[in-house]
């Protein structure tokens, strides 16, 4: 379905554009002057900052224990790169909480939950738009009403989350053995059952697409943002 091929492209800008940007705007702020660098940082911490709080929202959750949050400090690397922040955890001793499917939860949920409190943020901050509603409403009451404080306040917030929503490769350190141990479960779910025929193939899919409509709709804005920084950040 055409949903699930648009969440895909988002997903693909996200990871291939989005991780270009993010990684030219830290370089060029480490190894620029001091007015780039502090810009650059200010425009990145509120989108690092939620990005660390997701992952010590679900560790919490997830009954794991977080030993070290830090929501935006950037400091050096040995390899020459920049830490932006940092969450250090201790994951659940439940089997199920702790193992790599949760840790995977762990990992991606900026992913999920970043570009959700950009949603909730601009039900807040933006009139005539309130929980509940598409989020492609945010965008036309933005060409409808026109740019006020609690706008501009949003537009920053959802440019520095769209920046700093992307998982790093630590992130996803434990996700292929969580999708090998889901795809198991999946298979023996279908063995037990018997299988799925066309009709319930159909309706799962059909179940799904509103979720996977919505979940297109919140991704949208970073898309955009890796994508038109691509543009612009070009060597």
């Amino acid at each position: 379905m055409i949903v699930f091929a648009l969440l895909a492209v988002e997903l693909v800008c996200v990871y291939v554009l989005g991780r270009r940007v993010l990684d030219r705007l830290v370089a060029r702020a480490a190894h620029g002057p001091a007015p780039r660098r502090w810009l650059t940082w200010g425009l990145l911490a509120p989108g690092v900052a939620l990005h660390e709080s997701a992952h010590a929202v679900t560790a919490t959750a997830l009954l794991g224990s977080v030993e070290r949050f830090v929501p935006f400090r950037p400091r050096p690397m040995a390899d020459g790169g920049v830490l932006l922040g940092e969450v250090r955890y201790r994951a659940s001793r439940l089997p199920l909480l702790g193992g790599p499917i949760g840790r995977a939860a762990i990992g991606l949920a900026p992913l999920v939950l970043v570009p959700l409190v950009v949603y909730v943020a601009g039900c807040a901050l933006v009139p005539g738009v309130a929980v509940g509603d598409d989020p492609q409403r945010l965008a036309r009451q933005l060409v409808d009403d026109g740019l006020s404080v609690g706008v501009a306040i949003w537009l920053l917030i959802a440019l520095s989350a769209s920046i700093g929503l992307l998982p790093s490769r630590i992130d996803h350190q434990d996700l292929p053995r969580a999708l090998g141990l889901l795809a198991a479960v999946a298979l023996i779910w279908l063995l037990w059952r018997g299988g799925i025929d066309a009709v319930e193939g159909r309706r799962l899919l059909t179940d799904a697409a509103g979720p996977a409509a919505f979940a297109a709709q919140l991704l949208a804005p970073s898309a955009v943002v890796a994508l038109v920084g691509a543009l612009l950040l070009r060597p």
